[in-house]
């Protein structure tokens, strides 16, 4: 919990903004934030409310607050996750940009991939019940790609199947999802691209353009991972710790909720779509990664 309230206060020091123009940025919203009120918070060592954390996050600039609002639970609650089941919130549909590039969510990134790195790990080796993503028992933390490589993600169980373009087998979610095809098959360009210690997973798609690869946590796609075009660095669903498992293997950790990337009913087959689920030493959660068929410059 340290580390996140650290963070915390470390987006109040990036933004660069001062309390008084927390207070104001928050009034334009019609929000109060007295300045009394977040000093107090951030000389605490106790987790803040949610909704004055919302408030805070919003004045400091950060457009997608429900990452570091589900990291607040997850801290709360001792690293279990409290499930509620409201009508999912409206989604912007994917491969389609916002219109409006925030750019103080782009000043903030490094700031909030940090948080992901030290929140959603310590914490929970304290609880049995929550997945730690170590627990592999050969597993270690690799670094990111120092540039933006291209790539195929193929299955260490199937080689000859990789992690690109596919569908909801079930037909419940309409759209784009990764999922497991023959790697001849054409499709759109993958990337790893670092962002700061982690890294994103990135589409160049022929007719849709750029995208990455995002958890979803709701709705009828719940665990499947689709490709949308407002990639940020802020957003924890969009980010992805490469941690090596033994030789050229390795598997991809949602900085979310500390959960893997495998493949569903844990069977390398084409078609099997990627799917968010508790690390462990199950091979469907492992990825080659083949930089030999990148062009030079990518």
């Amino acid at each position: 919990m340290s580390e996140f309230l650290a963070m915390v206060r470390e987006l109040k020091e990036r933004s660069e903004l001062t309390l008084r123009a927390l207070e104001e940025r928050a009034a334009a919203r019609g929000e109060v934030l007295a300045r009394s009120t977040v000093a107090d918070m951030l000389r605490k060592d106790t987790l803040p409310r949610s909704e004055l954390l919302a408030t805070y996050l919003r004045a400091c600039g950060v457009d997608d607050l429900e990452p570091w609002l589900r990291a607040r639970e997850r801290l709360a609650t001792g690293g279990r996750v409290v499930v509620a089941t409201p009508p999912a919130p409206p989604r912007r549909p994917p491969w389609r940009r916002p219109p409006v590039v925030v750019a103080a969510v782009v000043a903030l990134a490094v700031v909030v991939l940090v948080v992901a790195a030290v929140v959603l790990w310590p914490e929970e080796r304290d609880h049995p019940d929550a997945p730690d993503p170590t627990a592999v028992g050969t597993s270690q933390r690799d670094p990111a790609p120092d540039e933006k490589d291209r790539v195929t993600l193929h299955a260490v169980d199937a080689p000859d199947l990789c992690l690109t373009e596919g569908r909801d087998s079930t037909g419940a979610y309409p759209t784009e999802v990764a999922a497991l095809r023959p790697c001849a098959d054409p499709g759109p360009r993958v990337y790893l691209e670092p962002v700061r210690a982690f890294a994103t997973i990135k589409w160049d798609h022929p007719k849709h353009g750029p995208g990455c690869l995002t958890v979803m946590h709701s709705g009828t796609g719940q665990d499947l991972l689709e490709p949308r075009n407002d990639c940020a660095e802020d957003n924890l669903d969009q980010l992805f710790r490469v941690e090596r498992v033994h030789d050229e293997t390795y598997r991809f950790v949602s900085l979310a909720d500390g959960w893997c990337v495998g493949l569903r009913g844990g069977v390398a087959r084409e078609g099997a779509e990627a799917v968010r689920e508790p690390c462990g030493e199950e091979t469907d959660q492992q990825f080659t990664v083949d930089r030999s068929l990148a062009p030079p410059g990518g």
